[in-house]
């Protein structure tokens, strides 16, 4: 049998994270979804082997530890090297944008305004994490797709 498809959100907003849960569940209730408010929570959501997610959703401006720190802290451990970040924020500046991809991270989304955009974004995901295909393809059709919206 085939490891669950885990996907990792940390966001200090209660509102984005139950949007992404229920709509991430609408996509497919198979995925096991884990939330998390802040970075230092993220990291400890790491620490399980066990239940180490497929991918992680990480929010820039959160308490405790920001999305920055949790970045650098994953990307400069190898232990972590194998998880994808994809920075999720209602940030949309080009500085932000430098910043994730020169510390690792795999795609820059900016939040989508509509469920219908999460929706159709957590499909592509979803698809590419189940097919092992993870790779900057991923952000190129997740950005094709926002552009289109």
């Amino acid at each position: 049998m085939s490891k669950a498809t885990k996907i990792l959100l940390a966001d200090d907003d209660r509102d984005d994270r139950e949007i992404f849960s229920d709509t991430l569940a609408s996509v497919d209730a198979n995925v096991v979804y884990e939330g998390v408010e802040d970075g230092g929570e993220a990291i400890e959501a790491l620490s399980d082997d066990a239940n180490r997610p497929n991918i992680i959703f990480l929010d820039i401006n959160m308490p405790v530890m920001n999305g920055w720190d949790v970045l650098r802290k994953l990307k400069g451990d190898s232990t972590y090297d194998d998880i994808p970040v994809i920075i999720y924020s209602t940030s949309s500046g080009e500085k932000e944008k430098r910043t994730a991809f020169d510390l690792g991270a795999l795609c820059f989304v900016t939040k989508p305004d509509s469920v219908k955009l999460i929706k159709a974004m957590l499909e592509i995901v979803i698809s590419k994490v189940k097919s092992n295909d993870v790779s900057p393809q991923l952000c190129r059709e997740i950005q094709r797709l926002l552009r289109q919206a």
